[in-house]
């Protein structure tokens, strides 16, 4: 019997000669598409532990992802802004559903489509702009949630050396990509705390919520890279490449 063992956080696997894997509680076997959705039940059972990391395997806490920057500039009607986001913090990832994983062992390739309920985004504001022709400014805190999120995460596979000849698994390219159902932001301690333009410039932002997800989109994706890219390195380093890709 050939055994390699995999560990993906905290499971275990061993793949023998009759095409099965076993990981944790979990046979699966060997058929891609068969290995699709026993990978995603498996993942799915320990998601939930990303949040506070796994000391044990040196997986650090993954959660709140960090953004250091963003700007938006938005207008229609009566509003000319020009928003800057700071020291931003996302939460919410390890809320995620995978709904299903394809594997395709003749690309190397791993897709997985899944599903979050929410992110959360906090962090500091800097606004300029007009509003019916008056120049404004404001800054403070901010909140922002994006709702119903499908995201598709593609995995690439390739090879990494190692000293002795014997090449490792590695993921040789994680991109993501998601489209959110629904958004909304507060921006708070504006005008300075005048109520009727606080409230109209978040009422403008969130008649606009297809335009901010739209400029939001770019840097939660590459958060969300940041998210899955250390846990497929970490994963993916503890194999051998031969015997897992066919190339």
């Amino acid at each position: 019997m050939r055994r390699i063992f995999f560990l993906v956080i905290v499971i275990n696997v061993v793949y023998s000669e009759k095409s099965f894997l076993n990981l944790g509680s979990f046979v699966c076997p060997r058929e891609d598409k068969a290995l699709g959705r026993c990978l995603r039940d498996a993942l799915n059972s320990y998601i939930p532990q990303l949040v506070t990391g796994v000391p044990e395997f040196d997986v650090p806490p993954c959660e709140p992802l960090f953004i250091p920057t963003m700007t938006i500039e938005q207008s229609g009607g009566p509003v000319a802004v020009v928003s800057s986001y700071t020291d931003i913090t996302v939460r919410g990832p390890s809320t995620m559903k995978i709904k299903t994983i394809n594997v395709d062992s003749s690309k190397n390739e791993i897709v997985a489509k899944l599903h979050i309920p929410e992110l959360k985004l906090k962090g500091n504001y800097d606004l300029k702009g007009k509003l019916l022709m008056i120049p404004i400014e404001a800054s403070g805190k901010f909140i922002a949630k994006y709702g119903n999120i499908d995201a598709t995460v593609t995995i690439i596979l390739g090879r990494r050396p190692r000293p002795g000849g014997v090449d490792a698994l590695a993921c040789r390219d994680l991109d993501v990509k998601f489209h959110a159902g629904h958004a909304s932001v507060k921006l708070d301690n504006m005008f300075g705390g005048d109520g009727d333009l606080g409230r109209a410039l978040n009422k403008f932002l969130n008649e606009n919520w297809e335009q901010l997800s739209q400029e939001f989109q770019v840097p939660i994706e590459k958060a969300l890279r940041g998210f899955f890219k250390p846990l497929a390195d970490h994963s993916f380093g503890t194999l051998n490449a031969d015997d897992i890709l066919l190339t």
